[in-house]
């Protein structure tokens, strides 16, 4: 029996998390059964325990992937819409954030309150990821970095975006204390006072 190619490994792992994630959105994290992932990925039963041992490790995968990708095209977007004040580039790239939950509340219900800088740290596995180095870049470059210690700085940035998630769920998921749209100026406010 011929031996999986690394592609056809990682075709299999990104099929079981579409069927996840498909799933997910539908029915919710725990009314969905690996027995109806894999159904829906097409594979064995055993195929998953290779890639995952149970389906709150897949979750996890799949949060670490979904942040990522929000916080990447979050960043980018700032990128083409910069301004000489890095207080204003991180409320655009908070604001980003916060538009794109806005609109995809089923995405913000699976992520529930783990949009989270540590699941976003664990996702740039390595410091050598292009998105974590320009991130990076960009707070040693900031005039945060005259105020604060390497690590002072990435705790603040850990409290913001904590604070940015849990405010975009209890807001955005169970209207409190409430609408986001009314909860945005403070939690603006808030960041840039943070960051001054």
């Amino acid at each position: 029996m011929p031996r999986q190619s690394k592609l056809q490994r990682e075709g299999k792992e990104q099929h079981l998390l579409d069927a996840a994630y498909k799933l997910f959105l539908g029915k919710g994290v725990f009314k969905t059964s690996i027995d109806e992932i894999v159904h829906e990925a097409n594979v064995a039963k055993g195929t998953f325990y290779l890639y995952f041992q149970n389906k709150e490790e897949l979750l996890q995968k799949l949060v670490a992937r979904i942040s990522t990708r929000i916080l990447s095209d979050a960043y980018h977007y700032t990128q083409e819409h910069l301004s000489p004040d890095f207080d204003e580039n991180v409320v655009t790239m908070v604001d980003y954030i916060v538009e794109y939950f806005k609109y995809n509340k089923l995405q913000l219900q699976l992520l529930e309150r783990n949009f989270s800088w540590s699941v976003v740290q664990q996702a740039f596995s390595s410091q050598s990821d292009p998105l974590w180095r320009s991130l990076a870049q960009d707070l040693a470059d900031s005039p945060l970095a005259q105020r604060y210690t390497e690590d002072e700085l990435f705790k603040l940035i850990f409290v913001l975006v904590e604070m940015c998630g849990s405010v975009c769920y209890s807001s955005i998921i169970e209207g409190r204390p409430d609408k986001i749209d009314n909860m945005k100026p403070i939690l603006y406010r808030i960041i840039r006072q943070s960051l001054s």
